[in-house]
């Protein structure tokens, strides 16, 4: 939506519309037509909802994200111009619950977990974390033994991604609570940068996760 209000006396002469500086819609009201739109990657517009308001776009894809600007000029003799921008970010959430392989139902102390965990597609990226009954695993850390590792990414046709990570530790005493232990990895979709550690508070758009029970083996 481009909000904006002419001065007394002022006519409109046009509103266009631009993605990453480059032009897609316009509306001259003295034209005919008064809407025009232009091919633009990732931006199809529906001309019969737009107006000198509103311009609607449809078949949104990852590719439709950028900077738009509308821009509104007035007719003689001010021909005054005013512009406002904003940033739109398109987003695939992931259909599906992350994918738990390779753990045992039941293990003894001394015994190597080796779990992996598979996030379904998604833009942006899915961040994977582990927790161990509840209490999560750092990445950076691995003072209790727990080692987080994280492989590279799958980047799929149109820019979607799966995430993996592998969780590798030896079962000690302290992972089992009353003989049992919970495993849980989650995946996360925010439009954190990853370049940028000291984001603060950017909400989740999507969080899935998947639990697995494993029993301590009584000798």
């Amino acid at each position: 939506m481009c909000n904006y209000s002419l001065s007394d006396g002022e006519g409109l002469y046009s509103v266009k519309w631009y993605k990453d500086n480059e032009e897609f819609y316009r509306y001259v009201p003295r034209s005919r037509p008064a809407t025009i739109s232009y091919q633009v990657d990732g931006v199809e517009v529906q001309r019969h909802f737009s107006n000198n308001y509103n311009v609607h776009l449809q078949s949104l894809n990852l590719r439709s994200s950028g900077l738009y600007r509308c821009e509104v000029s007035a007719e003689a003799p001010s021909f005054s111009s005013v512009n406002g921008e904003g940033r739109m970010e398109v987003v695939y959430l992931p259909k599906h619950d992350p994918l738990m392989t390779g753990g045992e139902m039941v293990y003894a102390l001394g015994d190597q977990v080796s779990i992996n965990c598979t996030s379904s597609k998604s833009y942006p990226p899915s961040e994977m974390r582990w927790y161990i009954n509840n209490h999560p695993v750092s990445v950076q850390s691995n003072v209790s033994g727990d080692n987080v590792i994280q492989y590279e990414p799958v980047v799929h046709k149109h820019g979607l991604v799966t995430t993996r990570s592998g969780l590798r530790f030896e079962a000690m005493e302290h992972h089992f609570v009353n003989g049992r232990m919970t495993v849980k990895c989650t995946s996360n979709v925010s439009l954190r940068k990853p370049d940028n550690p000291f984001q603060q508070n950017v909400p989740s758009l999507d969080s899935k996760w998947v639990v697995m029970d494993c029993e301590l083996h009584q000798k």
